[in-house]
């Protein structure tokens, strides 16, 4: 999945929740996915009456498996601030902010100078259009809504700068380790192959080839529970390689062997 592929889809993940709303208690669902992020961030439960903006943001990543760069929090300013400290924050005035990137805002901003006040609200961004932002926000009104806002807009405080490349980079190297599932229908020895041992998995199994398992799942549609590519082969886990096995026409045994691998890495 290349970079551009995988910001869609995050915006894709906010697209779904337009309309859910405070009002019939169709925004829980988004709550409750926030608070199954282990660990919680602060260890604080975020109640169903509370402000919900970075939760929001928060339960995009966690159905993604993507808190590793798009860090979860409820609140903007603690949100804000781990993005700064990553060194994954911009307040330039002449930044375009891409499809998945945060962007923050102030109730307070006089208008003039640069903004510089504690951040009041968060939202995904959708699409750039010339100046016009395409946004979807939770909270918005007590509800996910999409808007559209000037890039010069008054208000807006900076944007959070999610390392969306990094995951791609890992998921595009893929294939390389792919070539371990099962040679080429023609090999010459002018193309030489880069080779790598591939684990048998199995629920109980531990470790980073677990957590490249579940995060080559999750890219294939199927959800490896609330705790994302956690590394821990549960039954989550087990149910969502199922899945996977019944979908390609593999034997659902459950053992992530040769046949599984070499599905799961050709995409």
């Amino acid at each position: 999945m290349t970079e551009n592929e995988l910001r869609n889809e995050v915006v894709r993940q906010a697209r779904s929740w337009l309309g859910r709303k405070e009002a019939d208690g169709s925004h829980r669902e988004i709550i409750d996915l926030y608070n199954s992020i282990r660990p919680l961030p602060r260890g604080y439960r975020l109640g169903y009456d509370e402000a919900w903006c970075a939760a929001f943001i928060s339960a995009c990543a966690q159905a993604w498996g993507l808190t590793g760069i798009l860090f979860p929090e409820c609140g903007c300013g603690p949100m804000l601030e781990l993005y700064r400290e990553a060194g994954r924050w911009t307040e330039r005035d002449d930044y375009r902010p891409r499809p998945g990137d945060l962007i923050f805002y102030d109730w307070q901003d006089p208008g003039e100078g640069d903004c510089l006040g504690a951040p009041d609200h968060v939202g995904l961004v959708a699409g750039l259009d010339g100046k016009r932002l395409t946004l979807i926000e939770g909270n918005c009104g007590d509800a996910v809504c999409c808007l559209y806002r000037d890039l010069d807009s008054r208000f807006i405080r900076g944007y959070g700068l999610p390392d969306y490349a990094s995951v791609a980079a890992a998921t595009e190297a893929a294939p390389v380790a792919a070539q371990a599932a099962g040679p080429p229908a023609e090999e010459t020895e002018e193309a030489p192959r880069c080779t790598v041992e591939l684990p048998l998995l199995r629920e109980g199994s531990l470790g980073g080839f677990v957590r490249a398992a579940q995060a080559l799942l999750v890219l294939r549609g199927c959800r490896v529970g609330p705790d994302g590519a956690d590394g821990d082969f549960g039954p989550r886990t087990l149910a969502a390689l199922l899945t996977f096995q019944r979908r390609r026409g593999l034997e659902p045994d459950g053992i992530l062997g040769p046949a599984s691998w070499s599905a799961l890495l050709r995409g």
